[in-house]
């Protein structure tokens, strides 16, 4: 394998496109925590490096995600793999790639545990079990032996870890204490998170079907997964309008009402399975959350 080809399958196995969950989930947490005045209120040099620690702690840990799933994931997708020579790893034969991309997703975990670990050092201890839920969570979504994507708990758990549970560890670093506001102020941003597993489950349905891959998706059926794709991307909407009148956010982020016409377009090509439908949810994620995100920081 040339090495440009080489390091065009691990950028690939990567996925950075996705890492805008965990960059918009953790710059949510952030964001929260600058409406209460607690970012940028003394040591400016602190803040920084703890948002510099905490983002990057955010994108390993969804990196090494993406490395774990195309590495379990591979047995599906390279079902007519070429006779290259395999090695046993892990009770399975695999060739040379396919164990390096898992050792690059460990690799990637090690790196945010002890991200993980000096950001605890530095602010508070209650860090530690969020960030064990979301190392092992982002194991385990298609890591064996548990497999929950296998389980149809791929949607609702990658909502919970990516967005709950990253907001609320991000806003902790930074205020120290628990609470639900910056849970419940991040839905709208947070519920795009399922609606973009469920663009790729949508689109795969056929295939996970027959290779018996239960996903949500394939263990409640192709309408009700688009009508939960619609309500989800719903939802998102009406949460900010809600918001806005509740005077919980400013009212700049009706802005947001200007992504419909690409929510439309996404969820026109998800229901119909078409491999359109998540570059196109992938990009109402992104601009949804920017504008979003910059009111709150900007109001």
């Amino acid at each position: 394998m040339k090495i440009t080809k080489f390091l065009n399958e691990i950028w690939k196995a990567s996925r950075p496109l996705s890492l805008t969950l965990a960059f918009y989930s953790t710059t949510l947490g952030m964001a929260v925590a600058h409406l209460e005045g607690k970012l940028f209120s003394g040591n400016l040099a602190f803040d920084l490096k703890l948002i510099f620690l905490v983002t990057l702690a955010g994108l390993f840990v969804q990196t090494g995600t993406n490395f774990i799933n195309d590495y379990f994931e591979c047995e599906y997708k390279n079902l007519h793999f070429s006779d290259s020579k395999k090695y046993k790893f892990l009770g399975k034969k695999r060739n040379s790639f396919d164990i390096l991309i898992f050792l690059l997703g460990i690799l990637s975990f090690l790196i945010t545990a002890l991200l993980g670990l000096y950001i605890i050092l530095i602010t508070t201890k209650k860090l530690l079990l969020i960030g064990l839920i979301g190392i092992i969570g982002g194991y385990a979504y298609t890591g064996e032996p548990i497999v929950y994507k296998k389980r149809g708990l791929g949607t609702p758990l990658s909502f919970v870890l990516m967005g709950p549970l990253m907001v609320m560890g991000t806003y902790l670093a930074f205020t120290h204490y628990y609470s639900w506001r910056p849970v419940f102020l991040g839905l709208p941003i947070s519920l795009l998170i399922p609606v973009l597993m469920l663009s790729n489950e949508l689109r795969d349905f056929e295939r996970d079907s027959s290779l018996g891959i239960k996903t949500l998706t394939v263990r409640i059926g192709f309408k009700r997964a688009k009508f939960l794709y619609l309500t989800l991307l719903s939802s998102s909407y009406l949460l900010t309008i809600l918001f806005v009148f509740l005077n919980l956010y400013p009212l700049t982020a009706l802005l947001t009402l200007l992504t419909i016409p690409l929510a439309l377009k996404a969820y026109q090509n998800a229901a119909r399975a078409e491999k359109k439908g998540v570059p196109i949810t992938n990009q109402l994620h992104l601009s949804f959350g920017l504008i979003q995100l910059l009111t709150l920081f900007l109001s």
